[in-house]
């Protein structure tokens, strides 16, 4: 279980306690003016961020290992991959990420020399991971140069989602092969089950911190991530979210491990979010005006401010 911030009131109490302890000051997170309820945003938020790393994960597995995804292209059978024969060891790192060896459908369109080339991802009505996510549709990878040279990848999102959440527009990405480094400019468009849509331009950076040298074992992967996103929904919310400490991802694990975001509108901050120290959980601390509490990705809260408002005086009339 991740580590539950103390709420003000807290703190103030443990400082009456006793004023020789080391207490580190904060401000209030203020109640800014949104349409839907802060935990209704926070939740999605991080439901979104959880997605999206999935949805560019798939791209950094293909677009990392150059040789081995041609290979897997011209021995593939439909969206299996084949037991035995050549290239079996090198199959299997892959075999081992997609539930029965099921992976997606891979065309690689190349130009003359080899590069730039396009590489077609196709997972069908629906592909299982061996994590239970289940991905579908199809991405769509331009790519100027390989993986140990400086290049762009721009990559398309077509009739795409992860777990239930469509995903639409493009990603632009900038490999620094002397850094390993990744730029990222976002422009995507998530729709929920529900119909809502949220509007995501980002920027981030991506830096390959750890399993560069083992691009055919996922497992060993770790990612640091840093950058903004100014956010539109069609609820008329309108806000922004910034990494404060850099996020955890690591190649083994479903979620983001680590790290912490803050919610911002018109600069005011209304909510942070915490994603733990290095657990691999679905739980992590979302901080508003009422207080500190635990939540789990991927369960969104859509819920109208003015809905709830009602509800509740509807409760006290009533009582």
């Amino acid at each position: 279980m991740k580590k539950v911030l103390l709420s003000l009131a807290v703190v103030a109490a443990l400082a009456s306690c006793d004023k020789n302890d080391n207490i580190i000051d904060d401000l209030p997170m203020a109640d800014v003016d949104l349409k839907s309820t802060t935990e209704s945003v926070v939740t999605t938020e991080a439901s979104l961020d959880d997605v999206a790393e999935a949805a560019e994960y798939e791209v950094d597995l293909f677009t990392g290992t150059d040789d081995t995804v041609e290979q897997m292209a011209t021995l593939q059978v439909g969206t299996s991959l084949k037991s035995g024969g050549e290239g079996d060891q090198t199959q299997n790192r892959y075999r081992n990420r997609y539930k029965l060896g099921k992976c997606p459908d891979i065309h690689i369109v190349k130009e003359e020399g080899g590069w730039p080339r396009t590489i077609t991802l196709n997972y069908g009505e629906g592909t299982e991971l061996m994590n239970g996510r289940v991905i579908a549709g199809i991405i769509e990878i331009y790519q100027t140069a390989p993986r140990r040279e400086n290049g762009i990848r721009t990559v398309t999102f077509i009739d795409f989602s992860v777990d239930g959440v469509g995903i639409a527009g493009t990603s632009v990405k900038t490999f620094d092969a002397t850094a390993l480094t990744i730029s990222v400019v976002r422009d995507l468009t998530f729709t929920l089950e529900d119909g809502t849509t949220i509007d995501r331009d980002a920027e981030r950076l991506i830096t390959w911190v750890e399993g560069m040298d083992t691009p055919f074992d996922h497992t060993d992967d770790v990612f640091e991530i840093t950058g903004f996103v100014n956010c539109v929904d069609s609820d008329d919310n309108v806000y922004r979210r910034d990494i404060t400490v850099p996020l955890i991802k690591k190649g083994d694990c479903r979620w983001i491990v680590a790290g912490e975001i803050s919610l911002t509108k018109n600069g005011v901050e209304f909510a942070t979010i915490n994603y733990g120290e290095g657990e691999c959980d679905n739980i992590a601390v979302m901080t508003t005006a009422d207080g500190s509490e635990e939540f789990e990705i991927g369960k969104r809260v859509r819920e109208k401010r003015e809905e709830r408002n009602g509800e509740q005086n509807h409760n006290h009339n009533g009582q």
